[in-house]
C-alpha cells in the first residue's frame, strides 16, 4: 500500500457534525411536540365524551321524571320553594329492583327535590335529587318531609352555563302560559319571559321547566371555571312542558296538565 493511500483519511469536518446533530435534534424535538400535541388532544377528546355522556344521562333522567309528573289532570307538578337552584316536583316513577332495574311491583309516587350546589375550592359542582314517598291516595298525596329522605348525586362536575353575551343562566327556568291580563297576550303560548325569584303562589301556574347546565369532566372544573377553555366542558339544556294535551286558545287559563 502507497504511502498516499495511508494518509486518505475520508470522514465528516466538525462543521458537517454539527450542521448533522442540530438537524437530528431538531426533528426529534418536531417529533415529540407532534407526539405531546396528539397525546393532549386524545385526552381532551376523550374528557369532553365522558362529560357530555354522564350529563346527558342525568338531563334524560331529569327529564323522563318530569314528563311524568302530571299525575291528575289539573294537577301542580311543579311545588312551592323551587328557586334557580332548587326544583322541586311530583312524579310518578317506576319501581327498581336491586340492580336499579325495574320491577314488577306498582309505580310510586314520590316528592322530588333537586339541588344544585357550586363548586367551592377542591369540591365540584353537584346535582343533588333528595325524595319522599307518598303516604296519600289519589288525587291528595301526602308527602311527610320531614322523613329521612332518599338521597343520591345526580351528576358531579358541573356549573353553571355562561352564553355569548357573558350571562349566566340559570339551572332551573319556569314558565307560565299567558294570561288575558297580561300585556300583549298570545292566549294558548307560553310566556317567553321566565318566572322569576322563588315560585310560592306561582307554583300551580308552572307549565314548563328548563333545564340548563354545562358538564365539566372530574376535576376540571376549578381550572375551567372562568374561561371555559380546552373545549373540554359541555353546555346542555333540555325543557319539558307538563301538559296531558296541546294548550288551546279558548282557554285563556291553560293551566299545567290540562286535558284541552
Amino acid at each position: 500500500m502507497s504511502l498516499q493511500a495511508l494518509r486518505d483519511e475520508r470522514g465528516f469536518t466538525l462543521i458537517e457534525l454539527l450542521v448533522a446533530m442540530s438537524l437530528g435534534i431538531l426533528v426529534s424535538g418536531i417529533a415529540l411536540s407532534l407526539l405531546n400535541f396528539t397525546t393532549a388532544d386524545v385526552t381532551r377528546i376523550t374528557e369532553r365524551v365522558h362529560a357530555d355522556q354522564t350529563g346527558r344521562v342525568a338531563l334524560e333522567k331529569l327529564m323522563l321524571a318530569l314528563h311524568s309528573s302530571c299525575l291528575t289532570v289539573k294537577s301542580d307538578p311543579i311545588k312551592s320553594g323551587s328557586t334557580a337552584e332548587k326544583l322541586r316536583f311530583i312524579s310518578e316513577t317506576s319501581a327498581e329492583n336491586e340492580h336499579g332495574e325495574p320491577s314488577a311491583a306498582l309505580p310510586t309516587i314520590g316528592l322530588h327535590e333537586v339541588v344544585y350546589t357550586a363548586g367551592s375550592g377542591k369540591a365540584e359542582g353537584t346535582l343533588t335529587e333528595k325524595s319522599w314517598t307518598s303516604k296519600g291516595v289519589p288525587p291528595n298525596y301526602e308527602f311527610n318531609e320531614k322523613e329521612t329522605s332518599t338521597k343520591r348525586i345526580l351528576l358531579t362536575g358541573l356549573q353553571k352555563t355562561e352564553n355569548s353575551a357573558k350571562e349566566i343562566i340559570p339551572i332551573f327556568r319556569y314558565y307560565r302560559y299567558y294570561r288575558e291580563t297580561d300585556s300583549k297576550a298570545v292566549l294558548g303560548e307560553l310566556d317567553p319571559t321566565p318566572m322569576t325569584g322563588e315560585i310560592t303562589s306561582e307554583a300551580s301556574a308552572v307549565a314548563k321547566v328548563n333545564v340548563s347546565f354545562t358538564a365539566v369532566p372530574e376535576g376540571k372544573e376549578n381550572k375551567v371555571n372562568k374561561s371555559f377553555g380546552g373545549g373540554r366542558p359541555v353546555a346542555l339544556e333540555d325543557s319539558a312542558i307538563l301538559r296531558l294535551a296541546p294548550s288551546s286558545e279558548e282557554n285563556s287559563t291553560n293551566l299545567p296538565c290540562a286535558e284541552l
